[in-house]
């Protein structure tokens, strides 16, 4: 007597493992954009030996094989440089480990195993791809794995038809209570966090500044953030997004005071100097994720309003957590302020005790000849216009440890960087505080989403003194370079120094047709943004409250119950759970109605017997019965005959005529 195996222990046929190795692929293809590419050599691997299962060798891959693949791709992973904890070294061992337990996928309870982790390579696909590109991916990936999953448990032999109808199904149904989460489901935190700082954003700048380190600088169109207005937006010359303020300098390098590596000493509290005195502009704020901890805000803020956002006495706003996502706050600026209680202006008149005695000396001279403080700035600024001073994205090194006057006396090229730490150390050499800022000015401003986009190419520091007893922006590239403050950095170089412009940019300028699809696309990843990943259920339950009146617990879970009511039904009916009445075509309709008078038919009766009967039963209705059952032979077996408007009011006529 042969034993029973239960149907989750038994083999599955060929045709489901062919169906589990095409799902494998369409999961493992969208990763090896962000992994290591040699996991697609691992899925040949895999493809090979699927192959041999099924063309005969029907057996379990030996223990020391899958100890051996183990082994060589945990190898991989370490001199691909995945070594430490982060998002690529946690992602790629998952995705290593999906391909190879197919080694061993034989049967039926190895098939679910292997849908239930496509399902969960499916979230982690969305760390990496959240744009409305990845989420078309992650829904190809969900319904791979509903048809894997209907192909390891269907208890008749898999069809593609029939299964892919039942998978598309299941979405379909699924579709209402994923809108009704989202809407009106509380959001949660992440339930964990993986770091991933190798592939954070770059950002145009950090906590500290070094400029005479920096032979190049990198240009990236990438966008940094998309700032909306509320009301009219401020001149395009006055689009200076404030970022980091550097205060700290020890003769080379500039630091901020409130650094990542002090972050648990920051205070707290809203910013206590700036007292908004001139127009006040309101807008939001959709920073890509930086893995920073700063935010942007129009020079100068004076409010921001953001989950675990505050704002710094330097004049910035941070959150004490990196941004490893991309994060919307909400930001108020004014074209001027006031600092009725500024306390710090010693700790930005510090400089050291030696290095770059050169400049240290002239700057000296020069406020001795200078009536005021004011005057003392606007001469250095002059020797910036008539100098042969340039702004360039490749300047030389500076490498001494007097690199400022290297810069000044010698070198004379640089970037933004070099200007404005110039300028703060001559300012501190006269004893005025100052400070450099860095952040990004300008942007492009995109009319199909009405928001303007800031890119990482725009990255940019400028210099504040305390002056009038204020602070003041004093910008030295507008000196040098006056037409940067007007246009964009790629569009200044266009003019001016193009040989600066990456082969990429350059390349694109020249695709003007294309320029309205890009900014249309971007338009759409920004309502993306706004809409769908920075969603609030406040905003659904404001809605209807405003519609309905305030909701309770109770209208709540019965208007929930409800709704899963018509969902079931709607699903039984789709699925052919539950058959619904139908309303019988012609002629068999009207034979319905007569049935319904004389009684049914018998078993096996034809009409035409079924109409003589009644004719012998009733004699008074012979005539009017004969012709009916002409007219329902006609149009039951003659294939020309149509039910057209005049034979479907004469069938009409002959049925009332049996029924009087």
């Amino acid at each position: 007597m042969t034993q029973y195996v239960p149907i989750m222990h038994r083999v599955m046929p060929l045709s489901v493992l062919w169906v589990l190795l095409l799902v494998q692929g369409v999961m493992v293809v969208p990763f090896l954009f962000y992994l290591p590419l040699w996991l697609g050599v691992v899925f040949v691997l895999v493809l090979i030996w699927r192959w041999r299962v099924t063309h005969g060798d029907v057996r379990k891959a030996p223990r020391s094989l899958i100890i051996l693949a183990i082994l060589v791709g945990i190898g991989g992973l370490l001199l691909s440089g995945l070594r430490a904890y982060n998002l690529d070294s946690a992602v790629a061992l998952c995705v290593l480990g999906y391909l190879l337990k197919s080694l061993e996928v034989m049967r039926r309870r190895d098939g679910i195993f292997q849908a239930y982790l496509g399902y969960f390579l499916t979230g982690i696909f969305l760390l990496y791809n959240y744009t409305p590109v990845g989420a078309l991916v992650a829904i190809v990936m969900v319904l791979a794995n509903t048809l894997a999953l209907h192909a390891v448990t269907a208890d008749q032999t898999f069809r593609w038809k029939r299964g892919t109808k039942m998978s598309l199904a299941l979405m379909v149904a699924a579709v209402p209570i994923m809108i009704a989460g989202f809407l009106f489901f509380p959001r949660l935190p992440p339930l964990w966090s993986i770091p991933n700082d190798e592939r954070g954003a770059q950002t145009g700048m950090s906590d500290e500044v070094d400029p005479g380190s920096v032979a190049s600088l990198a240009q990236s169109t990438e966008p940094a953030f998309r700032v909306q207005f509320e009301g009219d937006s401020p001149p395009r010359q006055q689009w200076y997004w404030r970022g980091t303020t550097l205060g700290d300098f020890d003769g080379r390098v500039w630091r901020a005071r409130f650094r990542d590596r002090n972050r648990f000493q920051w205070p707290r509290g809203q910013l206590p100097l700036a007292q908004p005195g001139a127009e006040q502009f309101e807008y939001s704020v959709l920073l890509e994720a930086t893995q920073q901890h700063w935010l942007y805000f129009l020079d100068w803020p004076t409010q921001v309003r953001g989950q675990d956002a505050y704002v710094l006495p330097d004049g910035r706003a941070a959150r004490r957590n990196s941004l490893s996502q991309t994060y919307r706050y909400e930001g108020q600026s004014a074209a001027a302020v006031s600092w009725p209680n500024e306390t710090a202006l010693q700790w930005y008149q510090r400089l050291p005790e030696q290095g770059n005695e050169a400049l240290r000396q002239w700057g000296l001279e020069l406020r001795q000849t200078a009536g005021s403080d004011v005057a003392y700035i606007d001469a250095i600024l002059d020797h910036l216009r008539t100098e042969p001073f340039r702004y360039t994205l490749q300047p030389p090194l500076y490498p001494s440890a007097d690199s400022l006057s290297d810069f000044w006396f010698d070198g004379r090229l640089g970037f933004c960087s070099h200007y404005a730490s110039a300028v703060a150390y001559l300012a501190r050499v006269a004893g005025i505080p100052s400070r450099l800022v860095g952040g990004y000015l300008g942007g492009t401003y995109n009319q199909s989403g009405d928001f303007i986009q800031v890119r990482q190419m725009e990255a940019h520091a400028w210099v504040e003194l305390w002056l009038n007893d204020q602070w003041q922006r004093v910008d030295p590239t507008a000196a040098v370079a006056p037409g940067r403050i007007d246009l964009n950095l790629d569009d200044w170089l266009s003019e001016d120094n193009p040989s600066d412009l990456p082969f990429g940019a350059r390349f694109g300028r020249n695709l003007g047709p294309f320029n309205d699809l890009r900014f249309w696309w971007d338009s759409v990843q920004y309502q993306w943004q706004v809409s769908i990943l920075n969603y609030q259920q406040s905003n659904a339950l404001g809605l209807l409250e405003a519609r309905f009146g305030r909701i309770n617990p109770w209208h709540a879970a019965a208007a929930m119950a409800v709704f899963l009511g018509v969902l079931g039904l709607l699903m039984a009916w789709f699925t052919g759970l539950l058959k619904l009445p139908r309303r019988q075509s012609e002629p068999w309709a009207s034979l319905r109605r007569v049935e319904r008078q004389y009684g049914d038919r018998q078993v096996g009766e034809t009409v035409s017997d079924f109409m003589a009967r009644l004719a012998y039963e009733h004699p008074g209705q012979r005539e009017a019965l004969a012709r009916l059952a002409q007219l329902i032979d006609t149009l039951a077996y003659d294939p020309q005959a149509m039910l057209d408007a005049p034979r479907r009011r004469d069938l009409k006529q002959r049925v009332e005529a049996c029924l009087k």
